[in-house]
């Protein structure tokens, strides 16, 4: 295992550097507290039957003593000052170069084989910029079975992905290549910025998939984003208003898109009128007058 050793770089663009030796993967690890759940993240990787890669784990402002667990594993450490997890995961990447960047959340872990498949069914499908594969989930410590709406997939995965998030960020191995021509995660979103990445990405690429489960993922303990923001939709719906006037959706997709950001659009809507709150009623509204026009138009 290669330890990279550079420091933070301010950089908006990401540049694939030459060094020597070079590890072939950069795995980036946000975190927020959670130091006995790093560890488990960690002790994971060192478990990988591919071992050519630096580990590079981002502390999101934690009150937990995250640097005594980077130190205690000899990997790299960056502190940030409180900006949520996009900015965290953006400043991991924008710290290494290699060619290929894995993110693995600090309550999930990797199954041993999880680096050796992906980067050789890169190697194998050098067109292929993004692969990513199937999970175990776990509630509490308990399995839990996945229903057919969560079934994960590859290839062109734009429309499916307008309903549901379809990838996991701890399932992933991603070519620097393609960051650098989609960008990285919005730091405006506390919470779906994997969802706006993957439809950035699924618009303009197939996806690479492995049916394998490679990553166990946890969930059912309190600090999980999902488990502390309620209007998680309006997240959703900007990121899917994003894809308005994308250009490089085929038909079928744009219908899609105009379907998913219609249903939720109306949701929100009822949810804001029940609760009392019209802080983004004029947003959402806009999104549905101009999502009408499209519909009607689409219909002559």
């Amino acid at each position: 295992m290669n330890i990279n050793l550079v420091g933070h770089k301010s950089a908006t663009t990401l540049k694939l550097e030459k060094s020597l030796p070079m590890p072939r993967v950069s795995i980036i690890i946000p975190v927020l507290n959670r130091i006995q759940l790093l560890e488990r993240a960690l002790q994971s990787l060192q478990k990988q039957t591919f071992q050519d890669y630096e580990i590079t784990v981002v502390d999101d402002h934690s009150t937990d003593d995250i640097f005594s667990v980077t130190k205690k594993y000899g990997v790299e450490y960056l502190k940030t000052i409180g900006k949520g997890v996009s900015a965290a995961r953006n400043t991991g990447i924008l710290s290494t170069a290699s060619e290929l960047v894995a993110l693995l959340d600090s309550d999930d872990e990797w199954l041993p084989n999880k680096l050796e498949l992906q980067v050789k069914y890169l190697a194998e499908n050098q067109n292929c910029t993004i692969v990513h594969s199937n999970e175990l989930w776990l509630r509490n410590g308990q399995p839990v079975n996945q229903s057919l709406k969560h079934q994960k997939m590859g290839g062109r995965i734009f429309s499916q992905c307008t309903e549901m998030c379809l990838i996991a960020p701890s399932s992933v191995l991603v070519r620097r290549s393609l960051l650098n021509k989609v960008g990285l995660f919005d730091e405006s979103f506390p919470v779906c910025e994997d969802f706006d990445l993957w439809l950035r990405i699924t618009a303009t690429e197939d996806i690479g998939f492995i049916s394998e489960p490679l990553v166990i993922k946890h969930g059912g303990h309190a600090d999980q984003l999902s488990m502390q923001f309620h209007s998680m939709d309006l997240w959703r719906v900007r990121a899917l208003a994003k894809h308005l006037k994308n250009a490089s959706l085929s038909e079928n997709e744009k219908l899609s898109l105009f379907t998913s950001l219609k249903k939720r659009c109306e949701i929100l809507l009822k949810g804001f009128t029940k609760h009392q709150n019209f802080e983004n009623v004029n947003e959402v509204e806009s999104y549905l007058a101009l999502l009408n026009g499209d519909l009607d138009l689409k219909k002559d």
